[in-house]
């Protein structure tokens, strides 16, 4: 069969894959995200909230916005941090919200106190979690402490507070300072006491001693056990979190981009299952993020014609996968961390929005697709074609079988090895589909099939 052949039955044949020539096929009822109860601890979906550019109505705009997100398939909130914003040394017209001024306090532009709370409440009724991101490795240069605790901040080449890694709008902290760290654990505790939040991602987490997450984690958690995410990929942290980042995995997706040659993406995705410091822990998997958005651009920047095939594999391949607001409708918009710069929910793009409500729906579902110590086993499974990357994640009797083609045409591949055995059922149609050694598998050009068993 040529590729003109090739291109126009995957044409006609869209999302059915595979379901035109099957005798047998048999459609199951849809269950919506929303009615998807309980979901295990460890299949979750996270989400990343700029509450500036998400709504103009700010934590409330969040909160009337909770159904959607629950119907999306969203279980964890993960709000950037909600705290006012330095003025001194600030950059752009708003400021980073990463420059804390004041650690018990909300930014008043997102609402109030209670705003907050009716959000936690809200999402708490709705089963869903909220994270804070939890920034201890600087504070704005007008944060109160600047002034009335300076021992609590460090000195480079005698100048006391010094900005670290080029941030000039925040001040270091000093954590061998021991008032230091007991004012910042009771801010920490200030939240999950007072707002019954559910889980801290830690900023730059990394750059701060293990021992101070530690006993941070340990007086939180006497208050309330949550969540810990580790903005960082340092192994050694991982005996305190739960979750890290899966950094140098998206540096490897970075680094295969818009292209087609999958041997290096086949290998960086073996190394990230394989490594054995992860055994029992979690990691977050990711495509885009408010950083690479920001400052490297959109997933379509860096990843071109392939964003759809490593949407699905980003849900697929390891572990908790983040969606970062806008990137479920397939906006494809740099939003500044420094200036006004709102998401664009219209027009929404109905292919990015079902793909992504389908793709958390198998995340929580799956238990082939939990992550940590029960996280079901990675088979890459060998075919006659280049640039196509077939694999399955399997768990007892639960499978997840997923197709990826990143060539630029469409193709027809055979198994070159052992044959998917038994009936599955494709995810974008509901229907069974059993596989053959003879039949060809008909993928479109940076297309994409997913099956469970």
């Amino acid at each position: 069969m040529n590729n003109i052949k090739i291109w126009i039955l995957a044409f006609l044949l869209m999302f059915s894959f595979g379901s035109c020539n099957n005798d047998d096929a048999e459609v199951t009822p849809e269950i919506p995200n929303s009615q998807i109860s309980p979901v295990s601890a460890h299949n979750k979906v996270i989400y990343e909230v700029n509450v500036r550019n998400y709504s103009s109505q700010g934590f409330n705009g969040v909160r009337n916005d909770l159904q959607r997100l629950k119907d999306l398939g969203v279980d964890i909130i993960w709000l950037m941090p909600i705290h006012p914003i330095g003025q001194e040394k600030r950059e752009g017209s708003l400021g980073s919200p990463y420059a804390i001024k004041d650690y018990k306090t909300v930014n008043p532009e997102f609402g109030t106190d209670q705003d907050f709370k009716n959000l936690v409440e809200a999402a708490h009724s709705m089963n869903m979690e909220v994270w804070m991101d939890w920034v201890a490795n600087h504070t704005a240069w007008d944060h109160s402490w600047v002034s009335q605790h300076l021992d609590y901040y460090s000195s480079l080449n005698g100048q006391q507070p010094y900005s670290p890694n080029g941030w000039n709008d925040v001040a270091q902290l000093n954590f061998n300072n021991q008032n230091l760290r007991a004012a910042m654990i009771d801010a920490m505790k200030y939240w999950v006491t007072n707002f019954n939040i559910d889980g801290y991602r830690c900023d730059a987490a990394t750059f701060i001693p293990k021992d101070f997450w530690q006993q941070a984690r340990t007086q939180v958690d006497a208050v309330k056990k949550i969540t810990w995410l580790c903005e960082g990929d340092d192994p050694d942290y991982m005996s305190v979190f739960d979750y890290d980042y899966a950094w140098g995995f998206n540096t490897a997706l970075n680094n295969f981009g818009s292209g087609t040659n999958t041997s290096n993406l086949v290998k960086a995705c073996k190394n990230l299952y394989d490594n054995p410091n992860y055994k029992n822990k979690g990691r977050m998997v990711y495509l885009t993020n408010h950083d690479l958005n920001a400052h490297d651009g959109t997933e379509f920047t860096r990843y071109g014609a392939n964003v759809l095939p490593l949407t699905v594999l980003s849900f697929t391949i390891y572990d908790m996968p983040l969606i970062y607001n806008g990137q479920e409708i397939g906006m494809n918009k740099a939003m500044s961390l420094f200036e006004p710069s709102p998401v664009q929910w219209d027009p929404a793009n109905k292919i990015y929005l079902d793909l992504f409500q389908r793709l958390t729906k198998l995340k929580r579902t799956q238990p082939a697709l939990e992550d940590g110590a029960d996280r079901g086993t990675l088979k890459i499974i060998p075919t006659n074609k280049e640039n196509v990357f077939v694999y399955t994640r399997k768990r007892g009797d639960n499978e997840v079988l997923v197709m990826l083609n990143f060539n630029n045409v469409a193709v027809s591949f055979k198994w070159d090895g052992d044959v998917p055995s038994g009936s599955f059922k494709n995810i974008m149609t509901n229907e069974q589909k059993s596989f053959s050694a003879n039949e060809g598998n008909i993928l479109m050009e940076k297309g994409y099939a997913v099956f469970t068993k």
